[in-house]
């Protein structure tokens, strides 16, 4: 058996790789939105004006949160670049996965829902934001995604 860096499973792995990181990517950014809309519920709830220094401060965080998020994918890059040349050069077997971006992507995403729940005291508040959640996760986008990601699986 002849391993290779760009043999169709490494490449399949890697693509995977990327397909799981860019999902840890739009899961953050939903967060954020999902906070952002519960934020404005409750300064509209509140009667407090919604400004421009609100909205940038969502901005500014958003970036902060992306610039964190390409930090870990670059950790991730070696990692997989290392796993990739183990099982080429020694045949170990280890798993290709975007760990740190995955659990960057997760602490971030909780971060964002304590905000939601900060903003939601109330249970209408709480239905409304979940109601965002479920039509964000039923896009045909979301869909999309999720179908090429078992196509891949299947492989």
């Amino acid at each position: 058996m002849s391993l290779s860096l760009f043999s169709p499973a490494a490449v399949q792995s890697v693509l995977l790789v990327m397909i799981l990181s860019a999902v840890d990517y739009c899961a953050v950014f939903l967060a954020v939105l999902i906070d952002l809309r519960s934020g404005t519920l409750r300064a509209r709830r509140e009667g407090v004006p919604r400004t421009s220094r609100g909205y940038r401060r969502t901005v500014e965080k958003l970036s902060g949160y992306f610039v964190t998020m390409l930090a870990l994918s670059v950790i991730d890059a070696l990692l997989v670049l290392s796993a990739l040349l183990l099982r080429v050069t020694a045949g170990y077997e280890l798993p290709l996965f975007p760990l740190m971006t995955t659990l960057g992507a997760v602490g971030l995403t909780l971060i964002e829902l304590k905000s939601v729940m900060e903003n939601t005291r109330r249970k209408s508040d709480i239905m409304s934001a979940a109601r965002s959640l479920s039509d964000m996760l039923g896009s045909k986008e979301v869909r999309g995604l999720v179908e090429e990601l078992k196509k891949l699986k299947e492989m």
